[in-house]
């Protein structure tokens, strides 16, 4: 394992940590229902945040490999991700964990796609390739989540 793979291991189980944690205080049914609306806000900006990051790092690995053959279509990919990612800062806390987790599950699949079989990209290392749509994955979970309504006593 590379000190860059362990470098970004290590930042995102932290992230995961992180964001699992104020999920978990988010969803407990005895906050208040104002409460549960900041930190749902918070969350979604958190997610656009991290979409955002997501887009950068396709255009960062098309640069790096700009004679490639698929490098116009990461960075096109890349900039729809950070694109799409102001789509969830203008919507309501609600409605932005939903559009966040469908947009994390959108890029789950685009990197899946990656693969050998599908959209053979030679400059994307394939331990990020499975990394990185696990990652989206999981936070699509946290938005859904954290998405529901507050329980009514």
């Amino acid at each position: 394992m590379t000190e860059t793979a362990r470098v970004l291991l290590t930042a995102a189980i932290l992230s995961v940590v992180v964001l699992t944690a104020f999920v978990w205080r988010l969803s407990r049914p005895d906050r208040a229902p104002h409460q549960k609306l900041v930190d749902q806000l918070y969350l979604s900006q958190w997610a656009a945040l991290l979409l955002a990051a997501s887009g950068a790092v396709s255009i960062g690995l098309a640069v790096s490999a700009a004679a490639a053959p698929l490098a116009p279509l990461e960075v096109i990919a890349g900039l729809v991700t950070i694109g799409s990612s102001l789509l969830v800062l203008r919507r309501e806390p609600r409605e932005a964990l939903g559009a966040a987790g469908a947009l994390f599950l959108l890029h789950a699949l685009f990197d899946w796609a990656h693969r050998p079989s599908l959209l053979v990209v030679a400059f994307i290392p394939p331990w990020w390739i499975v990394g990185s749509a696990t990652y989206d994955v999981y936070l699509a979970a946290l938005c859904l989540v954290a998405r529901r309504k507050a329980d009514t006593p």
